[in-house]
């Protein structure tokens, strides 16, 4: 394997530790702004480590023809603390942004939909209270 490719290859997996820990901010802060119970964070760890495990072990298979070595982990490693130190907190506020504005739109869309139920169920209180 050419030097070239060894340094694509450097590049490629310090960009899955990257994104490895974006996804892992994702899950922050989902846990952030919606109340889950504890076996949920259990499972959502599970799914977490499924997920990062899945697409390392996948772009080693890719990227490096199923040849794992010393300097991937480390890539990836120097991504992931990289990520931790620069960009961790500006994607915790942009994603904590972002899920309050669905979850307030979600909130909204229920308000919308209930509000025939309440209509009909008010209406129908009223004519029982005739009779």
């Amino acid at each position: 394997m050419s030097v070239s490719e060894q340094s694509r290859n450097f590049c490629l997996f310090f960009i899955i530790g990257l994104f490895i820990m974006f996804i892992f901010d994702l899950f922050r802060g989902f846990r952030k702004n919606f109340k889950i119970s504890d076996w949920l964070v259990d499972l959502q760890d599970v799914l977490f480590l499924a997920i990062s495990g899945f697409m390392f072990f996948r772009s080693v298979v890719v990227f490096n023809n199923g040849e794992l070595r010393f300097y991937l982990v480390f890539s990836t490693f120097l991504g992931i603390i990289t990520y931790s130190l620069t960009l961790s907190e500006s994607c915790v506020i942009i994603v904590d942004v972002i899920l309050r504005l669905i979850k307030s739109i979600f909130a909204f869309a229920l308000k919308l939909l209930k509000l025939p139920y309440n209509f009909a169920k008010k209406n129908f209180k009223k004519s029982k209270i005739k009779e």
